[in-house]
């Protein structure tokens, strides 16, 4: 796809930069330090996984009706979420 940012060039000379898969989703930022945080997407899309430049993971899961049902922190910590019918 066209037209994502690729690159930020900030008027103190920090570069932040982006990369993206085939549907034009972030899959990699890369932030002004030099630190990246990437993303990882399922066959749908949606972020499965997010990594920052220390190596800390943030997991997250869904139903089939694309739904966030658990988070699993950095700290290993899980947050599950559970929705009602008029969902």
């Amino acid at each position: 796809p066209d037209g994502e940012v690729l690159r930020i060039n900030h008027p103190d000379g920090s570069v932040e930069s982006f990369t993206y898969n085939a549907l034009g989703q972030v899959l990699s930022h890369t932030d002004g330090k030099g630190q990246i945080t990437r993303l990882s997407r399922n066959a749908r899309g949606l972020p499965t996984r997010r990594e920052d430049a220390k190596g800390k993971a943030v997991a997250y899961q869904y139903d089939k009706a694309i739904r966030l049902t658990a988070l699993v922190n950095e700290n290993n910590a899980t947050y599950n979420f559970v929705y009602d019918n008029a969902d």
